[in-house]
């Protein structure tokens, strides 16, 4: 009986091991969503390239990028990644349930993004990929399911946010930049 026992016992501790060294070994994955309306957006811009995975609450706030962007992009492994409202923001870009601001933020942040994916001498420079973003603003809100009024209703927003995105960080600036005139709607 006593072999028994020591033996069920012997058992239980390589069970016990393997399964301790199974859960430290095992690779910790993400479960991203990946919504193809966002990336098939996103590789227009990037002719082709990456996709877009928007983070849920819990996986951005664990992201180390969580504090200080609203968005990042990989480029050696060729992904992008959103916050949540970003993400919401961008999926709901013709919805009036969702203000326009960030209706805005989130057409905005999803194409200077692209534009880091695309393979062009200036794919690292902040400057030039943010002018990209707000120069296509307007096409890529309505891409994104916004008829063309409301991209145009929706691009103060984004100019805005253009505006204080350089404000605060100069190397989003780039002096050679055109940025196309807002047309205010006819009365």
């Amino acid at each position: 009986m006593t072999d028994a026992l020591v033996n069920r016992g012997s058992a239980t501790c390589a069970c016990t091991v393997a399964l301790l060294l199974g859960l430290v070994l095992t690779p910790v994955t993400r479960a991203y969503e990946a919504p193809t309306k966002l990336t098939a957006v996103a590789r227009f811009y990037s002719l082709g390239v990456g996709e877009v995975r928007c983070a849920s609450p819990a996986e951005w706030r664990a992201d180390a990028y969580s504090t200080r962007f609203l968005a990042y992009t990989n480029i050696r492994k060729e992904y992008i990644v959103l916050a949540p409202d970003v993400c919401d923001a961008a999926l709901g870009v013709a919805s009036r349930d969702i203000p326009a601001w960030k209706r805005a933020l989130g057409a905005l942040v999803l194409v200077h993004e692209a534009f880091h994916l695309r393979r062009w001498r200036f794919q690292r420079d902040e400057g030039k990929v943010e002018c990209q973003a707000i120069v296509y603003f307007t096409d890529a809100a309505q891409r994104l399911g916004a008829s063309d009024a409301e991209a145009n209703n929706l691009y103060p927003y984004a100019l805005a946010w253009h505006w204080r995105r350089m404000q605060l960080f100069p190397w989003y600036d780039d002096p050679a930049c055109v940025i196309p005139p807002w047309i205010p709607p006819n009365p």
